[in-house]
């Protein structure tokens, strides 16, 4: 580059060419009669550089020089590499494991670090290309908060309790000397603020499979029929950018009548009414009573009772100044009044008690909840099962030819309801209080349950 017709930019012209920029530095020393002084002024260089690329065209190459050493006694040889190449293509393993593969099988020791470095220099080499995959940007799915029905929409969310920005040096160490968990569980229904919490040491995957299947376990267990869809954050707890875990998610759940949304990376305010209740839960829950939890015993009791006044007692002045309870049995009143006695637990001891699996391995599991239905279904049996083709079976034993299916076992459920009363209201049983209640047979696959207290020969 010309500057003020006097100078040259050498290292502007290196960054298109070494080889072009030293090529105009010797035809401009040729034509100024050898000049080096005036060479080096006009292209902004040494002198030394100058000399430098006179070296090169004596000696016949003005490209730069490789930096490797002339020795290199530890260089993986060329057959090695050979190898390497060889089994990348045919295996398609990545560094560690083809290590391993031809240690294990063509002992041939070689470093992963090694192989790394192999495939790096002989990319053309590769008939499998390394893949990129891109995340296709799709577009979170509307949610109605303002129109959605009790329990129809419930967000989801962890809360870390040691937050410096709500809570004291000294009450955070009262925590750490106790040995209380860090972590507090949420579901919070976006029409009637109701809540659910539970406590966990760690934030795992596991943690978060067994809250997804307590919570809707608990609403259905105490009347709730609507289809739920949860809205979470992308925390790995939640199955995160995994979308293997959010699959077997989405999959899990949608026998239950349940949806999931993920909320966009970044923002918290997708699921603002559960995060505008953690600072509601600072405020009146753990900045007052911290002090008073010396153990986790200590910590579920006055949760329980915290969780008592949230929902029954307080007033919500976005609920018209009723108590979120209220509100939910004013649209609901089919809701059972159990519903509002929250006991909070350990979500680690749940996942302990249950067995030696991980979060993946609680998805096949199956526990038998049996429920006491209202109406029809108290007092005649109905068992419900899964067939082969993932849809359900509702068959009554005690009326003859009362079947039903259903894609979920919610809607099997509703469907056999419907035909038991057509049929009873045919033959003139309906409503007869001489026949004793039944219980309800529901395969739910939530080994949870089993842990946590619920018996096979409960009523709910």
């Amino acid at each position: 580059m010309l500057i003020d017709g006097l100078h040259i930019d050498y290292k502007l012209l290196r960054q298109t060419s070494p080889e072009t920029a030293r090529m105009a530095v010797l035809a401009y020393l040729d034509s100024c009669g050898g000049k080096v002084t005036q060479t080096a002024r006009v292209f902004r260089i040494t002198r030394v550089t100058i000399y430098d690329i006179l070296s090169k065209r004596k000696s016949g190459d003005l490209l730069d020089r490789s930096k490797a050493p002339l020795s290199q006694p530890k260089k993986t040889s060329l057959e090695v590499e050979e190898v390497v190449i060889k089994f990348k293509n045919k295996t398609r393993l990545g560094a560690l494991r083809l290590s391993r593969h031809l240690k294990k099988y063509e002992h041939l020791v070689v470093p992963y670090g090694t192989i790394r470095h192999i495939l790096r220099r002989n990319k053309g080499k590769l008939t499998v290309k390394g893949l990129k995959y891109q995340r296709h940007k799709l577009k979170r799915e509307f949610v109605d908060w303002y129109s959605a029905k009790p329990f129809e929409i419930v967000q989801m969310d962890l809360k870390f309790i040691r937050d410096h920005k709500a809570l004291t040096s000294q009450q955070i160490i009262h925590l750490d000397n106790y040995h209380i968990p860090n972590y507090q569980w949420g579901a919070l229904d976006v029409n009637s603020r109701f809540k659910l919490i539970a406590y966990s040491r760690e934030k795992t995957w596991t943690n978060g499979l067994c809250w997804y299947l307590w919570v809707i376990s608990y609403l259905r267990s105490h009347g709730v029929t609507e289809n739920i869809v949860f809205t979470v954050d992308n925390g790995e707890e939640f199955g995160g950018r995994s979308w293997l875990k959010v699959a077997l998610l989405r999959k899990l759940i949608s026998g239950f009548g349940c949806k999931l949304i993920q909320n966009h990376k970044g923002h918290p305010e997708e699921n603002a009414h559960l995060e505008r209740s953690h600072r509601t839960d600072d405020d009146e829950f753990y900045i007052p009573r911290v002090f008073k939890i010396k153990s986790e015993q200590n910590l579920l009791d006055e949760a329980m009772g915290y969780m008592y006044y949230y929902n029954n007692v307080r007033e919500h002045s976005s609920l018209n100044d009723l108590t979120p309870f209220v509100h939910l049995k004013k649209q609901l009143p089919q809701i059972s009044d159990t519903m509002k006695y929250i006991q909070p637990f350990i979500l680690d001891d749940v996942s302990v008690k249950i067995g030696p699996w991980s979060g993946y391995h609680v998805l096949v599991q199956n526990h038998t909840l049996v429920m006491s239905k209202n109406k029809v279904l108290d007092k005649y049996g109905v068992e419900i099962t899964r067939q082969t083709d993932a849809s359900y079976l509702a068959v009554c034993d005690e009326v003859q030819g009362v079947y039903a299916e259903g894609k979920t076992y919610l809607d099997a459920m509703l469907n056999v309801e419907d035909i038991l009363r057509n049929v009873l209201e045919l033959n003139g049983a309906i409503g007869n209080p001489d026949k004793p209640g039944i219980k309800f047979n529901l395969q739910i696959p939530n080994p949870y349950l089993a842990a946590y207290g619920y018996r096979s020969n409960t009523s709910y």
